[in-house]
């Protein structure tokens, strides 16, 4: 099972070229489409991939007893709905700010290598994730991000420093080639990083924006966080399926019945307050990993 998430990210970028090379007129451009053949793995293992912070944080010790479970879901759930409104308000600050989150938590969250030079992996990862669409599919990217009350202006505006971000990137990747070869005497990890750093920029080069990052962040980076969990928390995989389910029910449930409940009020189910909610939900999961990932 050695590199089964490596593997599995490999597989799913060979399965997905075909498709959408002969369903083209299906895929392309379609974000209801999109979303629908993604539909399966976006909740497992994507949303199931932070069903488990309630374990990691009880396995960390910050939770120890009842009372402080009851805290830590308080203010989980808390950071969320604070961080939905303040998006709703100041849109252009809370993207930026999402965005570095974004990055640091890829970045963190993916990063292979052990050592005092893991930072320079932890840019690359993180950049590279949010970089690559602007370099490669501007338009797209700008249409995709317009769904999370960011104005198309301030992108395109914006854009300029996405380029500068990538030849930020390219320095970055150089550095860290010259420091593995010389520096690292793992070669295995070398090469395997070395070959995810090729499969994700094939990803966001060939694939439009939407599809690379469901393939990116279903394939590789929430398989890698639930296998580490698994070493982690010492489960079987039954066992890891089994006590993901529980959070991923309760969240499912959750958006029908909002949905239910708020199906007739159009502004209410905008697709831009349906992406930003998604978006603030992951902000408790980002911060929890992210300040304690080893």
């Amino acid at each position: 099972m050695k590199q089964l998430d490596t593997k599995l990210f490999l597989f799913s970028i060979f399965l997905m070229i075909p498709i959408t090379l002969f369903f083209k007129e299906l895929f392309s451009g379609n974000y209801l489409n999109q979303v629908l053949l993604f539909s399966l793995p976006i909740l497992w293992p994507g949303l199931a991939h932070g069903s488990l912070d309630l374990d990691i944080a009880k396995h960390k010790g910050i939770i120890n007893n009842n009372f402080e479970t009851l805290l830590f879901l308080l203010i989980y759930i808390l950071i969320p709905v604070i961080f939905f409104f303040s998006w709703i308000n100041f849109p252009h600050l809370l993207f930026i700010i999402f965005l570095t989150l974004s990055i640091l938590h890829f970045g963190i969250s993916d990063c292979i290598e052990k050592s005092k030079f893991a930072f320079i992996e932890v840019s690359i990862r993180g950049i590279l994730v949010i970089s690559l669409p602007f370099k490669f599919h501007l338009e797209k990217s700008i249409e995709i991000f317009s769904f999370f009350f960011v104005d198309s202006l301030f992108l395109i505006k914006a854009s300029k420093y996405f380029d500068y971000l990538y030849f930020f990137l390219v320095i970055l990747i150089a550095i860290w080639l010259l420091k593995s070869w010389l520096i690292n005497k793992n070669k295995n990890q070398f090469f395997l990083v070395f070959k995810e750093f090729i499969l994700l920029f094939f990803c966001f080069w060939f694939f439009e924006p939407l599809l690379s990052f469901f393939i990116y962040f279903c394939f590789l980076h929430s398989t890698r966080h639930l296998l580490d969990e698994k070493s982690n928390l010492d489960l079987k995989f039954s066992e890891l399926f089994l006590k993901t389910l529980p959070m991923t029910v309760i969240t499912v449930i959750f958006f029908t019945l909002i949905y239910n409940y708020f199906k007739n009020d159009i502004n209410i189910l905008q697709i831009n307050y349906i992406v930003v909610g998604l978006s603030s939900l992951t902000v408790s999961h980002i911060l929890l990993v992210n300040f304690l990932k080893n």
